[in-house]
């Protein structure tokens, strides 16, 4: 499929992500039973699965950073995927002002929907009944399960968790279409820049960067095999707010080493506004190495293997970058 069909399909798919999320929220309160006094903290019996003692409210070592660090990897992953439209700004019309009010503007509106199907969720549901949501279902269906009474054997109730199924199964879709043509632009780019292998530079008829497609299917086909998705999950989350910390703190590098270089993008509340981000993400970081260290170490471990390939690139364009200096002396002369 070309560029152009591809971002319609992106499109349809994000649709039916927003009718999903909003099929379940607003289903809760007009085709489900629920109760306000459900919204609290107390959990009594619920088994919590895949959550270590340390995070579990309720429970005798129980520690409010542990707990609430590992509410935020999971929130953090619904919200990931924000910085994606970054790998794709060379492809973007107008980004200084396109890709800022993209950014701001869908985040924003995650957030509402995020509040409001939770809202939902502990509407339906008592905190022990969503603790007790095996990790092989979803808090969603367990809601969508009960609309129109609750019996699965009707043909209401039936007909939604088959509208939901079929939906989660739509948005899933979705995610890993805008993830695998947004993520496939990063090699792409870097090879066009000299800084990766020029193969994944190339393009097909279509504009497609096939050839990074493929390497990055293949990749992702042995993270697959590794574990669990909520393990994964767990993974990812780490790794990038490593590197969005990284990011982050370069701000300050790049205004006091270039402080009249053009920026189409600045940062609002500079220097507030970065240093409280770093302290959140630095308070993130440390808090899941010591409340879920194999998950970290595994995940700083799949950073470390990149370094071989990072240097050696990095020496070969630094080679070929003396190579074309050389050139030119050599014209110049």
């Amino acid at each position: 499929a070309t560029v152009a069909i591809s971002g319609q399909i992106a499109t349809f798919l994000t649709g039916v992500k927003l009718a999903l999320i909003l099929f379940v929220g607003l289903g809760a309160f007009i085709w489900a039973t629920g109760d306000f006094s459900h919204f609290s903290m107390i959990n009594n019996g619920g088994t919590c699965e895949n959550v270590p003692d340390n995070a579990r409210f309720g429970a005798a070592t129980y520690s409010f950073a542990a707990g609430f660090g590992a509410a935020m990897l999971g929130a953090l992953w619904g919200y990931d995927g924000w910085n994606n439209l970054t790998f794709v700004a060379g492809e973007v019309k107008q980004p200084g002002r396109n890709i800022p009010l993209a950014i701001i503007g869908s985040t924003i509106l995650i957030i509402f929907l995020y509040v409001f199907v939770h809202i939902g969720y502990f509407y339906v549901l008592d905190p022990t009944t969503i603790a007790s949501v095996p990790a092989s279902s979803s808090v969603a269906k367990v809601v969508v399960s009960v609309f129109f009474g609750g019996d699965i054997t009707s043909f209401a109730t039936g007909l939604a968790v088959a509208l939901f199924t079929v939906g989660l199964m739509l948005s899933s879709l979705g995610t890993l279409h805008t993830s695998i043509l947004s993520g496939s632009r990063v090699p792409y780019a870097m090879a066009q820049d000299g800084m990766m292998f020029r193969q994944l530079g190339r393009l097909s008829v279509t504009r497609v960067p096939v050839s990074a497609l493929i390497v990055q299917g293949i990749l992702a086909s042995v993270l697959a095999l590794s574990g669990s998705f909520d393990t994964l999950t767990d993974y990812v989350v780490f790794g990038s707010w490593i590197f969005y910390a990284l990011v982050t703190s370069s701000i300050f590098v790049f205004r006091r080493r270039y402080p009249d270089a053009v920026r189409p993008y600045k940062a609002w509340g500079y220097p507030v506004v970065p240093v409280v981000f770093l302290l959140v993400a630095g308070w993130l970081l440390i808090n899941t190495v010591i409340t879920s260290p194999t998950q970290s170490f595994i995940g700083i471990g799949l950073i470390i293997l990149g370094l071989p390939v990072y240097y050696y690139l990095s020496n070969k364009a630094s080679n070929n970058d003396n190579g074309e200096q050389e050139k030119s002396n050599v014209n110049d002369g």
